[in-house]
């Protein structure tokens, strides 16, 4: 009886650690796939005009007037409809975490090779 319960436990945290693992590494291969989707030799500047945070997480939007970039227009996707900024004319949409420091007229830079973006208030 008692032995029957130490094979249920042994069992499910067995399954429970395969699990983890099983997440982990589809985790790693997501973060591969948009990692290599962000290095694709773009840089932009911009200013600030506009931030709209959401309530996710200090995630959200900061809509930048276009100051300088080395190509003209950005909109592919990763598969699912996510992309970490949009632009062409004068707007740029970033698609970040929002700091409480970040401020209208901050200068902004992206250089997606180093998926790193810069600020300057």
């Amino acid at each position: 009886m008692y032995v029957m319960r130490y094979v249920i436990y042994i069992v499910l945290l067995i399954g429970f650690i395969f699990m983890i693992f099983y997440d982990n590494q589809k985790s790693k291969k997501e973060i591969l796939k948009s990692n290599e989707f962000l290095n694709n030799n773009v840089l932009f500047e911009g200013v600030v005009a506009r931030i709209q945070k959401s309530t996710n997480h200090a995630f959200g939007i900061i809509m930048l007037k276009h100051v300088r970039s080395n190509v003209d227009e950005f909109r592919k996707q990763i598969k699912g409809g996510l992309y970490p900024y949009r632009f062409s004319g004068d707007t740029v949409e970033l698609y970040c975490t929002v700091s409480v420091d970040r401020k209208l007229g901050d200068s902004v830079k992206v250089v997606s090779n180093d998926v790193t973006i810069y600020y300057n208030t």
